[in-house]
């Protein structure tokens, strides 16, 4: 069984070797590889996220006016912050707080959309664990995982999530109809959230969803992920 791995190839020195002159990358002393490492970090989230102050500009009252709404907690916190101060966002960031109509009609309107996704989608979610995804939602971390953050996608998130915890109760790779299961799950749950910066464990200390529901089971279960189980 191939061991499952997420850590960045590129974050290793190429360059080092042992004491036989053999090259060897494990031996990467630990400040180049935390250079580099940082180095991966920011090119992914500079890559994937826009400045804060940047994106609310336009906006009426600008960055000032978006920044008190997040200290009094009513728009989500930031995804990131960078070494330079800046306070990073997806480029949706105010795609929610738009289609409420608003912030002070943005708390219901989260809320009445998460509710119709979870019926939708088959959760039993209600009245409290939507004000609990509400919580979840200003916190800022849907914007690390998710690519686009709303009441619908994180009702989505929970659903794939859910089936896949269900099928890991009692495992059966061998058994076309669970494994079929499985994959949709997981490749489903790819298709919606980012693929995450290396960083992303130690911000949060643990692996991140990626790696749980990805990364690790489809090295856990090759014969249900490899090419000729399509």
């Amino acid at each position: 069984m191939p061991y499952p791995t997420t850590f960045p190839p590129a974050a290793a020195d190429q360059s080092a070797t042992d004491l036989a002159a053999r090259p060897c990358p494990r031996l990467s002393g630990p400040r180049e590889l935390a250079r580099r490492l940082a180095e991966l970090d920011e090119r992914y989230i500079r890559g994937q996220f826009v400045a804060l102050d940047e994106l609310a500009a336009p906006r009426d009252g600008g960055a000032r006016a978006a920044r008190e709404l997040i200290a009094q907690g009513r728009l989500p916190q930031p995804a990131y912050r960078l070494d330079d101060g800046s306070d990073m966002v997806a480029a949706d960031f105010f795609a929610p707080l738009d289609a409420a109509g608003g912030v002070d009609a943005l708390p219901e309107w989260f809320r009445k959309g998460y509710l119709a996704a979870a019926e939708r989608f088959g959760l039993p979610d209600g009245p409290a664990e939507a004000d609990e995804q509400w919580a979840e939602y200003l916190s800022g971390g849907y914007g690390v995982c998710l690519r686009e953050v709303t009441p619908a996608s994180i009702a989505e998130k929970a659903r794939h999530i859910t089936t896949i915890e269900r099928l890991l109760l009692d495992p059966r790779p061998a058994d076309p109809s669970w494994a079929e299961q499985l994959r949709v799950a997981v490749d489903s749950l790819a298709a919606i959230e980012l693929p995450g910066s290396p960083l992303d464990p130690p911000r949060w200390g643990g692996p991140m969803s990626p790696q749980w529901y990805g990364a690790y089971l489809r090295g856990y279960f090759p014969q249900v992920f490899g090419e000729d189980s399509r």
